[in-house]
């Protein structure tokens, strides 16, 4: 006997929520709680050495623009977003051109393989095998740069390069990863079109720049999206390198909120209120950089 099509129409429409209403509900409570803690907490002058507190309305959001600490931090934060995401997608880019012009058959998915082990490595387990690495007595990378005559350089000592260090070794785990990813998405297109191009007499770089990146730029995209989050917790590998040193030179908004909130000074809610702000501020750069995307897509 046929099923009508009116109850097969019905029971098509409301399965997908009888599945996905619990979890998202789920999810939604799980960040709407913290939001609203955060921001309640963030009206407050609370402090952990205290057990009263007071609303003081937008206080700490104001005191923040008079903070030049403050403003260190979100200069520092914001050089270590564009370091490491455009240094993990250059790397990608590059490595996964060269693989794929290069090397051939089961060797490339050996070697595609091996790309991905970096970022499976915990960063805390990476920042201390890096700073090791780094040492101006017994570090490798300080042998390698004595033999070009540039040896005894403390890099992660220094505030010119201690920043640039650190986030070599997140291009170090995200770069090599994109590689392995960018490789399979070339590994996914026509070959019809590159071999137009090069009829043509394009140059490799041409063929790449100009047909193969562009048809994947959707995908390359949500790569970036994903390294812009994922960027943004910086806390464990800055922390164990340097803690944020020397100086200020490495306190990311993350680190600074930290030393406010959970350090010595307790300040809960001046730190809440660099989250709230921090939170605020990535919304509004995502979307506005979704809505590029998306407008890309169609």
């Amino acid at each position: 006997m046929t099923m009508p099509h009116s109850i097969r129409q019905k029971r098509h429409t409301w399965l997908p929520a009888v599945f996905l209403t619990l979890p998202l509900l789920i999810l939604l409570i799980l960040g709407l709680v913290p939001t609203i803690a955060a921001i309640n907490l963030a009206l407050q002058n609370r402090v952990l050495r205290y057990s009263d507190s007071d609303y003081v309305g937008f206080a700490n959001f104001l005191r923040l623009f008079g903070d030049r600490r403050f403003v260190n931090a979100v200069q520092v934060s914001a050089i270590w977003e564009v370091v490491t995401v455009a240094g993990s997608l250059i790397v990608g880019v590059l490595l996964a051109v060269f693989l794929f012009e290069r090397v051939k058959g089961r060797t490339r998915d050996i070697i595609a393989l091996l790309l991905i082990v970096p970022v499976l490595l915990p960063r805390v387990s990476a920042a201390f095998i890096w700073k090791f690495m780094y040492s101006p007595l017994m570090g490798i990378l300080n042998w390698l740069l004595e033999i070009v005559g540039l040896g005894g350089t403390a890099l992660l000592s220094d505030p010119v390069t201690a920043l640039y260090a650190v986030a070599l070794v997140d291009i170090w785990q995200w770069g090599l990863f994109f590689g392995a990813v960018i490789l399979k998405l070339l590994e996914t297109l026509s070959a019809e079109p590159l071999e137009a191009a090069r009829l043509d007499y394009a140059s490799t770089l041409q063929v790449y720049a100009y047909i193969a990146l562009p048809m994947l730029k959707v995908p390359i995209m949500s790569l970036v999206f994903i390294k812009m989050v994922e960027s943004l917790r910086s806390f464990d590998l800055i922390y164990v390198m340097t803690k944020g040193g020397p100086g200020i030179s490495t306190e990311t908004l993350d680190m600074y909120a930290y030393a406010q909130g959970i350090g010595l000074m307790g300040k809960v809610s001046y730190a809440s209120s660099m989250a709230v702000l921090m939170m605020l501020a990535t919304t509004v750069i995502f979307t506005l950089l979704w809505k590029r995307v998306a407008k890309w897509e169609n």
